[in-house]
């Protein structure tokens, strides 16, 4: 029997991805560490005591967009980040790294009503959402859409504190 590829190290890369662009873009946000249910990073405005659960869902294969969801007995996250990291391609019998500049990675930010309004459900049950053009005609309007989270946080949009 073929030993299933380990995607473990895309995954977690994925959350400090998300990490990464959360915190470039003035949002302050931690990662778990354990494995909490429903959610992998949450974001914080301190001053204003809220904070936003977000559940990071990524595809490595390069160029699949479809994205496997938390069952509706999980805690609840406000948002859901789908990265498409583009890491690898099947080549044959193995798989290849794909560089960054062969095909960058994205991450499309959703909050939760959007995504139960777009989700599906396969024959076994299981809930996904297929991220392309045909299913969601406005995908543009999600990708990298971190305002989406800062509005939520009640971030400052103009004015960063020194």
């Amino acid at each position: 029997m073929k030993k299933k590829f380990n995607t473990e190290l895309f995954s977690t890369g994925a959350e400090f991805f998300v990490l990464s662009k959360l915190l470039l873009n003035h949002i302050e946000a931690h990662k778990s560490y354990v494995n909490f249910e429903g959610y992998d990073l949450i974001a914080v405005n301190p001053k204003e005591n809220i904070s936003a659960k977000i559940q990071v869902k990524s595809k490595n294969h390069k160029g699949d967009t479809g994205h496997y969801l938390n069952s509706d007995d999980k805690i609840k996250s406000d948002f859901y980040i789908f990265v498409q990291s583009n890491a690898y391609i099947k080549e044959k019998d193995s798989y290849r790294v794909v560089e960054d500049s062969e095909a960058p990675p994205k991450f499309f930010v959703m909050d939760y009503k959007t995504v139960q309004k777009l989700r599906s459900q396969d024959k076994n049950g299981g809930l996904y959402i297929k991220l392309n053009k045909k299913n969601i005609p406005n995908l543009d309007d999600y990708e990298s859409n971190l305002m989406a989270i800062k509005s939520f946080l009640k971030i400052d949009l103009i004015n960063i504190e020194k």
